[in-house]
């Protein structure tokens, strides 16, 4: 049986296991074209977390300030302004 590396046989199908995959490639398995789509959500998930537990702890952080320093409310707010606009901006050039 001669295969397609074998140059004295028939030429065969270039078979996906003769050259590695291509970055991005899809391979061509049963349900592989959820792969792609599955690491968006992911990506998108992560993001979405990362987010709103920045604005917690910055909104934790300025509690603890404020009841330390007597400034309530003004070291929480600042400190969720801070982390949403940080927040903001680190998405922007993440996925821009």
């Amino acid at each position: 049986m001669s295969t397609s590396n074998d140059p004295s046989g028939p030429p065969g199908p270039d078979l996906a296991s003769d050259r590695p995959p291509s970055e991005g490639s899809v391979p061509n398995v049963p349900g592989a074209e959820w792969v792609g789509e599955q690491r968006e959500v992911g990506k998108a998930a992560g993001a979405g977390l990362q987010f709103g537990l920045t604005i917690c702890i910055f909104a934790v952080a300025g509690l603890w300030l404020d009841g330390r320093f007597g400034t309530d409310p003004w070291l929480l707010v600042t400190g969720v302004l801070l982390s949403f606009f940080g927040g903001t901006v680190s998405l922007i050039k993440k996925y821009s």
